[in-house]
């Protein structure tokens, strides 16, 4: 068996009984187990290139450990030295993987589209590129209360074509707030 399978296999494994050693508070300090989550971006670049975004978050801690989630995704762009401006539309779905209380491991597939002028004819025909990417990374996690936490990604695209957006790395930061869960689901994890 490839060594890289082996380790991976044996990485899930670490993860699954790790998370039926612990007790849902003993990692957190609070249970996160059954919570939905919100929250998002906002990126801003100013000069020569200025680029505005913003990105909704959605998603599920299914554990303390594992969370899966979706996001959106839109940027304007605007090239002063061209007079160029263009708008970038997308999702991702992604999973977190959080083995230590403050660190993640994060995954996502992301579909961005927009139009481009991609070979900087003088007649600005434009086409739509779509652009499919994958990125992986690790992040660092801080939490302002029991359901508040700021988030701050070290990605890396590992279909970095001359159609992404953006160039690796990618940095990426966001706050999260989790809602609690239903009574009825509180009830049944204490008894």
């Amino acid at each position: 068996m490839n060594i890289f399978l082996r380790n991976i296999y044996i990485i899930i494994f670490a993860l699954f009984t790790t998370n039926n050693a612990f007790s849902q508070t003993d990692i957190w300090g609070s249970d996160l187990k059954n919570h939905f989550f919100t929250g998002g971006g906002f990126n801003l670049q100013l000069g020569s290139q200025t680029n505005v975004g913003v990105e909704p978050v959605f998603g599920y801690h299914l554990s303390n450990i594992f969370s899966v989630g979706i996001s959106g995704s839109y940027q304007y762009y605007y090239y002063s030295y061209n007079k160029e401006s263009f708008n970038v539309y997308g999702g991702r779905a992604f999973l977190r993987i959080q083995p230590l209380r403050m660190v993640f491991l994060h995954g996502e597939y992301e579909v961005l589209t927009y139009k481009t002028n991609i070979f900087n004819a003088p007649s600005y025909q434009y086409e739509n590129i779509i652009s499919e990417n994958v990125l992986v990374g690790a992040g660092y996690s801080s939490n302002f209360s029991e359901r508040l936490r700021a988030n701050l990604m070290l990605l890396f695209n590992l279909n970095n074509t001359i159609y992404t957006p953006y160039s690796n790395p990618v940095l990426r930061a966001s706050i999260e707030w989790a809602f609690p869960a239903c009574k009825k689901a509180r009830e049944t994890e204490k008894n």
